[in-house]
C-alpha cells in the first residue's frame, strides 16, 4: 500500500474494497482524460510482517466484451436452468429457466437451494460427489416448485475455484425430466395392465412371427389347448395346430390378411389339444404393425366354440328328430283318408317325392333362385301330404263311388278343398309364427285351381295361385292320371306327359310344365320304385314294359277341360 500511496487518485478508482476475492470492472481515465474500461481483482495476503494486498488489473478489450454479451445470452436464453451457488447453498446468480422451472420470480428468489430440495439426501449427496470428483453428471433429483409441486430433473454441476484454486461454490444445470418421466410412468402402467389383460382375456391370443413361429401366447391359449409357454413358444403354428391340410397354411392367411385390409376371419376351425382333442375355434387373425408400417408380428385371437358347436349338433339332432316326428305326424294325419280311400296312402309319399323334383328345379332359375330355399322346399313336401285332406268330410256314397259323378255330387266333392283348408286354417290360428301348416293352408285351398282361372274353389288365375299350390297341382295330375281308381284305369308315362304338355298354360302354370318336360324321366323312375315297393314281384314285368320316348313328330293330347283328377 506504500508503494502506491503516491498515487492515492489511482487507487479511487480500483474500489479495493470491493473487488476483494473476486473480479470487478472498473473505469479508469488515461492521461487525455478519456475513461477505459479496465477488469480489477485484489486478494489480501498475511505474512509475518503483516498483510499485503495484491492486485491485477487487466485491460477490458472490445474481444473481452463480445464474449462476455455472448455468455450473458446464451446464460439468459438456454432453455435448461443454471444457477451458481456457495458452498452455504446460497443462489449467487441464476438464469430465467431455473426460475421458470421453480416457479420464483428473479427478484425474489428462494432464501438458498436446499429449501428447494424434496429429499435433502439428494443434496447432500451430491455435494459429497463434488468435492470427491469436482463434477457430477445426470443425478436425478426431485425439486419442490413454489406451489410445491414436484419438479424431476437431472443435476448436472461442477465446482468453482477462485484464482488461489480454494473452492468457493458451484455452478448446476437442471434438466427438466418431469413429462419424459411421467410418459414412461404412464408407459410402465400400460405395460402391465397390457400384461393384466393379456393374460386375463376370455379369448386365447397366440403372438406369431411372419414366418409363422410362435412368439407369445396368454393363459387363455395355454389352459385351452394344453401346452405349457415353454412347450408352445418357438414352435411352428401349424406344427402344432394345422392338422387339415386341406386348409390354407399359416402363410396363405397371412397373404389373406394383407388382402383384407390387415385382418382374416375364420370360422369353425378344428383346432387339436396336447391331449388329441379336438377344440372348435373362431379365428380372428391380425398384422401388427411397427412406427414405420413394418408388419413385425401377428395376432391369432381365437373363441372357443366347443361347447356351443356340441349344443348346436344337439340341437339339430333334436330338431331332425322334431321334423322327422312331425313328418310322421303329419303323414298319419293325412292318411285318414286311407281308410276310406285305399289308394291315399302310396299317393301321399309319391306327391310328396313328385313336389320336391319340382321345386329343386324351379330353384335353378334366376327368378327363383331366392324365393326357393331349402327351408321352403322342407316345408313344401311336408304341407304337400295335406292337399286332400278335406276329403275326410266326403261321403262314401260319392268319395268311394265307381261310376261318373252327378253334377250334384261333383259340386259335393268340391268342397274337399275349402273344408281342407279351412280345417288347417283353424290350427294355423293356434300357431304364433309362420309354420309349414300355413303353406299347407294354400295348397289344400288352391291345388285345385287352373293358370287360366277356370278351377275351383276362387277361380284364382296365374301368379294369384300361390306357387305351392301351383308345384302341388302338377304333382297331384301326374300321380292321379299314372294310377288305378275305382272309377278309370292309369294312363301310362308317356299319355300323362303328353296330357300335362298340352295342358301347359290353361290348367298349369307353362314354367312348371317346361320344368315337368325336363325331370319327366325323374317322374317315371319314382313312380317305378314305388310300384316295386308295393309289388316287388312286378319288376320284370315293369321293366318289359318299359315305355318308349316321346318323339316331336306326336302331337299332345288334347286335355280335358274338367277338374284335374285326383
Amino acid at each position: 500500500m506504500d508503494i502506491l500511496s503516491p498515487q492515492k487518485d489511482f487507487l479511487q478508482y480500483l474500489s479495493l474494497d470491493q473487488c476483494q476475492g473476486h473480479e470487478l470492472q472498473v473505469q479508469i481515465p488515461d492521461p487525455k482524460g478519456d475513461p477505459k474500461l479496465f477488469k480489477v481483482a485484489s486478494f489480501t495476503i498475511h505474512a509475518e510482517k503483516g498483510a499485503y494486498c495484491l492486485v491485477r488489473i487487466a485491460m477490458d478489450t472490445d474481444k473481452d466484451r463480445t464474449s462476455r454479451r455472448n455468455f450473458e445470452l446464451l446464460f439468459a436464453n438456454i432453455g435448461d436452468a443454471l444457477l451458481t451457488v456457495d458452498l452455504k447453498g446460497r443462489i449467487l446468480m441464476a438464469n430465467p429457466a431455473f426460475y421458470k422451472l421453480i416457479e420464483f420470480e428473479a427478484e425474489a428468489p428462494p432464501e438458498d437451494l436446499s429449501s428447494l430440495y424434496v429429499y435433502k439426501e439428494e443434496l447432500e449427496d451430491k455435494v459429497i460427489r463434488l468435492l470427491e470428483r469436482e463434477t457430477v453428471f445426470n443425478l436425478e433429483t426431485h425439486l419442490y416448485t413454489k406451489s410445491r409441486t414436484i419438479r424431476r430433473v437431472l443435476d448436472s454441476s461442477w465446482l468453482i475455484r477462485n484464482d488461489r484454486g480454494i473452492v468457493t461454490g458451484y455452478t448446476t444445470q437442471f434438466k427438466n425430466i418431469t413429462y419424459v418421466k411421467n410418459l414412461e410412468s404412464r408407459l410402465k402402467i400400460s405395460e402391465r395392465n397390457y400384461s393384466m389383460l393379456f393374460d386375463t382375456f376370455l379369448s386365447s391370443i397366440i403372438i406369431v412371427d411372419p414366418l409363422g413361429k410362435i412368439l407369445n401366447w396368454n393363459t387363455t391359449a395355454e389352459n385351452l389347448y394344453g401346452y405349457s409357454w415353454e412347450e408352445a413358444c418357438g414352435k411352428e403354428f401349424d406344427e402344432l395346430f394345422r392338422t387339415d391340410k386341406r386348409r390354407p397354411s399359416l402363410q396363405k392367411i397371412f397373404e389373406l390378411v394383407a388382402q383384407n385390409g390387415g385382418r382374416y376371419i375364420e370360422a369353425e376351425i378344428r383346432r387339436p389339444c396336447r391331449d388329441k382333442s379336438l377344440r372348435y375355434t373362431y379365428a380372428s387373425y391380425t398384422a401388427l404393425e411397427n412406427s414405420l408400417g413394418e408388419i413385425i408380428a401377428y395376432s391369432i385371437m381365437e373363441k372357443d366354440l366347443t361347447e356351443r358347436i356340441r349344443l348346436e349338433k344337439k340341437l339339430k339332432e333334436s330338431f331332425e328328430q322334431i321334423k322327422e316326428t312331425q313328418s310322421a305326424a303329419i303323414l298319419g294325419f293325412a292318411k285318414l283318408t286311407e281308410y276310406r280311400d285305399k289308394n291315399t296312402g302310396k299317393h301321399l309319399k309319391r306327391i310328396r317325392e313328385y313336389t320336391r323334383v319340382l321345386a329343386s328345379k324351379l330353384r335353378e332359375r334366376p327368378r327363383y333362385r331366392d324365393y326357393i330355399t331349402d327351408e321352403y322346399i322342407e316345408d313344401l313336401c311336408l304341407s304337400s301330404v295335406l292337399h286332400d285332406v278335406g276329403k275326410v268330410g266326403i261321403e262314401d256314397s260319392i268319395l268311394l263311388k265307381t261310376g261318373k259323378l252327378e253334377k250334384k255330387e261333383y259340386e259335393r266333392i268340391k268342397d274337399h278343398a275349402r273344408m281342407g283348408g279351412d280345417a288347417l286354417s283353424e290350427v294355423d290360428k293356434e300357431i304364433r309364427q309362420i309354420s309349414f301348416l300355413t303353406m299347407g293352408k294354400e295348397i289344400a285351398y288352391y291345388h285345385h285351381e287352373w293358370w287360366d282361372g277356370s278351377g275351383y274353389p276362387e277361380g284364382r288365375k296365374g301368379d294369384a295361385i300361390p306357387l305351392s299350390a301351383r308345384i302341388v297341382s302338377l304333382s297331384d295330375v301326374y300321380d292321379a292320371l299314372t294310377s288305378d281308381r275305382p272309377y278309370k284305369k292309369a294312363l301310362s308315362h308317356e299319355e300323362t306327359v303328353k296330357m300335362i304338355a298340352s295342358e301347359k298354360g290353361t290348367h298349369f302354370d307353362p314354367e312348371l310344365v317346361d320344368i315337368f318336360a325336363e325331370s319327366h324321366e325323374t317322374f317315371r323312375r319314382i313312380k317305378m320304385f314305388h310300384e316295386f315297393e308295393e309289388n316287388p314281384e312286378t319288376i320284370d314285368d315293369l321293366l318289359a314294359a318299359k315305355a318308349q320316348p316321346l318323339t316331336e313328330s306326336e302331337p299332345p293330347a288334347a286335355g280335358d277341360r274338367g277338374p284335374a283328377p285326383s
